[in-house]
């Protein structure tokens, strides 16, 4: 009786879990099948490793799941990502690298994940803050057994924070993003306002400043650069790449911990590797020239070898 009892709230908090998301994707996303095609504008700031404070521009062109571009520009540094057929997205990074925080726009302004991403609902809380009229669905990573959560507006059912864990060296933290002032935009109601932060330090502030359909749309936005890297998407049963070589010594007179980004071609080999947090120099050039020396069996999609983008945090330690 008691597991038979267990295994229905497991369900009951699964089913409300999806239902709240499901709630919140109807109420916010403009990236849905049936959505217009629109252009978004985002200004953002934040405070870079020198403790100044640098803002930037976040710019998504939408016209479907399969047509979009996405550019994002800070100082010297801009990161662009194109897709313009099913299962192909191409990159493209010039200038200096764009810090984390940065990177995780695309996250931050999408608000709610695919709905063909699994979510694993572990239950549902009220907010940390105890504000009324908010409920929060925490999910479990089965894998990592990470935590993460969605908070919900109880009446408009919209996303109002997000939390996500995200590794500060040896230890892991909570990335807390909030969203405000949520305006029209068609069916939708979207936010303008969004701010993220860490043990309540703010790491990065964004605004809004343009929202609207867009129809026509100029076909040469979604025309890859010559230099851009091609990576693939799967939609069928996917494997992840299985090191075979990733040795590199960590041993080092001082300690830090660089991420670095790399892609994995169809032969294994580590392509395009490049620093996205830095530890200095000196650690970066050893992280780099450790991975690229990486070799892997490549990820496969239905069997097909394909080329993907992973991540990986290299740690050096005092010996």
């Amino acid at each position: 009786m008691i597991l038979a009892a267990t295994l229905v709230v497991a369900q009951s908090v699964q089913s409300r879990g999806e239902a709240m998301l499901s709630r919140a994707r109807a109420a916010s996303d403009i990236r849905h099948k049936d959505a217009p095609a629109f252009r978004l504008k985002v200004e953002f700031s934040f405070i870079g490793d020198d403790l100044e404070q640098k803002k930037g521009t976040f710019t998504e062109w939408w016209v479907s799941s399969d047509q979009w571009r996405r550019e994002t520009e800070s100082g010297g540094a801009r990161h662009l990502e194109i897709e313009s057929g099913p299962y192909k997205i191409w990159l493209q990074d010039t200038g200096d690298e764009l810090p984390e925080q940065v990177k995780r726009l695309p996250s931050l302004v999408a608000i709610t994940p695919p709905p063909s991403s699994k979510q694993q609902f572990d239950s549902i809380v009220p907010p940390v803050t105890n504000e009324p009229g908010i409920e929060c669905a925490v999910t479990i990573d089965p894998i990592r057994k990470e935590k993460s959560a969605f908070c919900f507006h109880t009446t408009s059912g919209v996303v109002i924070q997000k939390i996500e864990p995200i590794s500060l060296g040896r230890r892991v933290a909570a990335y807390r993003c909030d969203y405000g002032v949520f305006r029209e935009f068609g069916q939708q109601t979207y936010p303008r306002e969004m701010a993220c932060r860490i043990e309540g330090h703010q790491k990065i502030e964004a605004k809004v400043v343009d929202l609207s359909a867009q129809a026509p749309m100029d076909p040469g936005l979604f025309t890859p650069p010559a230099d851009a890297v091609e990576v693939d998407i799967c939609a069928g049963k996917f494997k992840m790449a299985d090191p075979k070589s990733t040795l590199l010594n960590v041993n080092s007179l001082t300690e830090g911990s660089v991420a670095v980004e790399f892609i994995i071609d169809v032969k294994g080999n580590t392509q395009n590797v490049r620093v996205v947090h830095t530890a200095g120099k000196n650690l970066d050039d050893r992280a780099v020239k450790g991975v690229r020396s990486w070799r892997f069996s490549p990820a496969t999609c239905d069997g097909r070898a394909i080329q993907v983008k992973s991540y990986v945090e290299v740690n050096f330690v005092l010996p």
